[in-house]
């Protein structure tokens, strides 16, 4: 059972207003005690939203829902027999990567016009992320600009977007829509499904639901963030379920660093050491993002601080 807790909600358009301090103070307090919020007002047309919606649904019921039933119908069958299936994500999904190279063209089964509105969407979400990495270094009191350099690396930062689908499931006791892990990279903007709610987060022991809230755009904090804020903001575990009804729908974004970028924690946040760059690194380690990726998909679904202490060790060892 979730627990009923007040999800943090910003509206975006109080930040052009005298009640911008307030909205600041909701982002500040849940990036340090949540991991996520929800933004409305944001300024991506709620037009563009719903066509990203209906073509979404779409090419998920003509290209993907019969393969997927097939392996459906395998999991459950295992399941039955008396398998464990824990280690199996009930989700349909595809990757678009935007930068720094995109490889929209190359997507089977996605027509002209599907391609136009996804690139259309995320350059609206580029530039969402964009923003809110610039409101969080105003957080912090971080020099404008901080947080998207430290991502750049030699070509920029690595963009991409997951689009899922969770359909319906017989047997919601079996199999997990998608286990339970933090996000490895920067920051994670969420369209997701207004209408079928599953997503948790873990906030003080409990599972939490992530409300489901029309034309809204859900935030994350990644593993990248926690590091270089040095703790302050914190990657937290999320999970979806699955349901005996409704397909939900899920476009996910990843503003992450570049692959050769360095990562590790802003020295402006790292007090009282004479060589600030060498006591953050006691705190988190200091890492080049891709030998972070390297270890992330072996280790995805456990705990992030066994991974932050193996990257340790591997400068320690180097």
């Amino acid at each position: 059972m979730a627990a009923t807790v007040s999800f943090p909600v910003v509206n975006m358009e109080k930040l052009e207003t005298e009640e911008k301090a307030t909205a600041m103070e909701i982002i500040r307090d849940a990036c340090e005690n949540w991991g996520f919020f929800e933004l409305l007002n944001h300024g991506i047309s709620h037009e563009l939203m719903d066509e990203v919606e209906r073509l979404t649904k779409e090419h998920y019921a003509s290209f993907r829902e019969a393969k997927f039933q097939e392996f459906a119908a395998r999991t459950l069958e295992a399941g039955d027999k008396g398998a464990d299936v824990k280690d199996v994500d009930w989700e349909s999904t595809f990757f678009v990567r935007h930068l720094p190279a995109s490889n929209l063209a190359d997507l089977p089964d996605v027509d002209d016009h599907y391609r136009q509105v996804m690139k259309q969407f995320a350059s609206e979400i580029q530039k969402l992320s964009e923003k809110l990495l610039d409101l969080l270094c105003e957080n912090l009191g971080l020099e404008p600009g901080y947080l998207k350099s430290a991502f750049a690396g030699s070509n920029g930062p690595t963009f991409g977007t997951k689009v899922s689908a969770y359909p319906p499931c017989p047997r919601p006791d079996l199999v997990d829509g998608l286990r339970a892990h933090t996000d490895a990279g920067g920051i994670i903007l969420l369209f997701q499904d207004d209408q079928v709610s599953g997503l948790q987060l873990l906030k003080d022991g409990e599972w939490v639901d992530v409300p489901p809230i029309r034309h809204a755009i859900v935030v994350n904090i990644g593993d990248q963030l926690e590091v270089i804020t040095n703790g302050r903001y914190k990657s937290v575990m999320h999970r979806v379920l699955t349901r005996p009804d409704g397909n939900r729908m899920s476009i996910a974004s990843f503003y992450n660093p570049g692959a050769d970028a360095v990562i590790f924690p802003a020295p402006a946040l790292v007090g009282g050491a004479a060589d600030e760059e060498e006591r953050a690194e006691a705190t988190y380690p200091r890492f080049v993002f891709e030998d972070y990726m390297n270890l992330y998909v072996r280790h995805k679904f456990e705990a992030k601080e066994p991974r932050f202490e193996a990257m340790k060790s591997a400068i320690a060892t180097a």
